[in-house]
């Protein structure tokens, strides 16, 4: 195995958790790039395995957490350490393509640009998406897009919705203005608040054609994960609606809770769903606090009519009558957009 440390002036920060099935292959794609990184850093959350020892031995700079504080936590413990004026931040399941890097933090120098995700491909299907750049619905529901579809060939950036947090880059100091990924979320929905909060400040993310990274990505579900994606969507909500706008939901908001529900007591998994909401609501002072921190220079009118409607792409849960719940949840938010 080559050198990790390269020429392109980024931190590389990697979080893993048992991830020492994973990790070789990744170090080795990056040692093997001329263009690689200059430091690369790999924040290990307390793993059982021999995660940190495998990143310790390829040269990597190891910081080994005593207990596991979640992946959006782990991200600010390399970013606080990171020296470089670009911060890269990539899953352990992950193996780029050589020479992913270079264009992924050119993107992020252009003019407006918050965020920059490469193009991600499944591990499993080269050549077909992971995502094209997901989708972020009104009421806080986000998924991947265009899964198993053939990635088209180059061209320019693609604006999306919010940064994939498998494999993206923001300039150092515009992670510190924006206060990175909400450390609070552990798990789950920390890049689509982060893309919503960039769209506040009039920021776009995008999509890098020119740099493509193979994520082996796990899309089962289980009820430990609908509770953190559950919990953080409402978290998210509160915080990035004027409170304003949140009265004007409420009826669309309370009937996407009803029919989660029920989606959960069918599914199995109503328990972690009831427990999204008494953490939500143990977590309303944090929240709060957040929110009073958050920047505002584009409205909420303006956000919402770049949001989707329709559950109907939804990844996380099959949604029964998707296409007529689409329409009522299109033509509700219609309403709002004529009064915000």
């Amino acid at each position: 195995m080559g050198t990790l440390n390269g020429p392109t002036p980024a931190s590389l920060v990697i979080v893993t958790y048992e991830s020492a099935i994973h990790l070789p292959h990744l170090l080795d794609a990056l040692a093997a790039d001329p263009a690689g990184a200059a430091e690369v850093i790999v924040v290990d959350n307390a793993s059982g395995d021999n995660s940190a020892a495998i990143a310790d031995s390829a040269g990597a700079t190891v910081i080994r957490m005593t207990t596991n504080e979640g992946f959006a936590a782990a991200c600010h413990v390399g970013a606080d350490a990171a020296s470089q004026p670009v911060l890269v931040f990539l899953n352990p399941d992950t193996v780029p393509h050589e020479g992913w890097l270079p264009p992924l933090v050119a993107a992020v120098e252009g003019s407006g640009v918050g965020a920059a995700s490469s193009t991600i491909e499944l591990a499993t299907a080269p050549g077909h998406f992971n995502t094209s750049g997901g989708a972020l619905t009104y009421y806080g529901v986000a998924w991947a897009t265009d899964v198993g579809e053939p990635i088209g060939g180059g061209g320019d950036v693609v604006e999306t919705p919010f940064p994939s947090g498998a494999a993206m880059a923001m300039t150092a100091d515009m992670w510190r203005q924006m206060g990175g990924f909400r450390a609070d979320f552990f798990l789950y929905q920390e890049d689509a608040d982060l893309g919503w909060r960039l769209r506040m400040r009039g920021l776009r993310s995008v999509r890098v054609p020119a740099s493509v990274v193979a994520h082996d990505y796990d899309f089962t579900r289980n009820p430990d994960k609908m509770f953190h994606l559950e919990r953080n969507r409402l978290l998210m909500l509160r915080a990035n609606y004027r409170t304003s706008t949140l009265v004007l939901l409420v009826p669309a908001l309370l009937f996407v809770e009803l029919g989660v529900l029920v989606i959960a007591v069918r599914d199995g998994w109503a328990g972690a769903k009831i427990r999204s909401w008494g953490a939500a609501w143990r977590g309303r002072k944090q929240n709060a606090s957040w929110r009073r921190s958050i920047i505002r220079t584009v409205d909420d009118g303006a956000i919402l009519a770049t949001m989707e409607t329709s559950p109907s792409g939804v990844t996380q849960m099959q949604v029964p009558l998707a296409r007529f719940v689409g329409w009522l949840l299109a033509a509700y938010v219609r309403l709002v957009r004529l009064i915000v």
